[in-house]
């Protein structure tokens, strides 16, 4: 199935299992649905065109490399910076992110039992039932602004473990600017 948006076709892989929900996953340029057996192609479609901005940010993100050795840079808080011949690898040093996370939770009055940063995969910031939040690692790579949303949503979840109208509530009265500050997560 070839899917479109912004008149950019998209290969659409569709795995029918035995679930009652769809799941989407956006890896290498083509997006992967898992969906019931008996749930129709249009049904499909429509799941589709409700996440298309979901989709365009997963495969805009997907494409663009935090670090390119062979192009000789890499990004740091959103600037495209020249890797010195001597450089082999690349360190993150998360004390930006402990630092405002301090701050952000110090501002909030919202205190997280336990902080972790490490690389992972599929989001950028995660807060437990427990009171654990684990940050990525590679926000370092984008804006400051858009680092600080993601940590003020992620320390919002210590009181509003869900998406729910109060959370958002929450998020805006903590951070006014987060609609607009968690739209940076864009590599120029």
């Amino acid at each position: 199935m070839i899917f479109s948006f912004d008149d950019q076709p998209i290969q659409v892989n569709i795995e029918r299992q035995r679930r009652k929900s769809l799941t989407l996953q956006v890896k290498d340029g083509q997006l992967f649905v898992k969906a019931p057996w008996l749930m129709s192609n249009e049904t499909i479609t429509g799941f589709l065109e409700k996440k298309k901005r979901w989709i365009k940010n997963r495969i805009t993100s997907d494409s663009l490399p935090e670090i390119d050795f062979e192009s000789r840079y890499y990004f740091s808080f959103g600037i495209k910076t020249e890797i010195d011949q001597e450089n082999k690898k690349i360190f993150l040093d998360p004390t930006y992110l402990y630092q405002r996370l301090t701050f952000w939770q110090n501002h909030l009055n919202l205190y997280p039992k336990k902080v972790s940063v490490k690389k992972m995969k599929r989001s950028w910031g995660r807060c437990s039932s427990t009171g654990t939040i684990t940050l990525n690692i590679r926000l370092l790579h984008y804006d400051k602004r858009f680092i600080d949303a993601v940590i003020v949503h992620e320390l919002v979840h210590l009181n509003h473990m869900n998406h729910s109208k109060s959370f958002k509530e929450a998020l805006i009265e903590a951070l006014p600017e987060y609609r607009e500050w968690i739209k940076l997560n864009k590599l120029k």
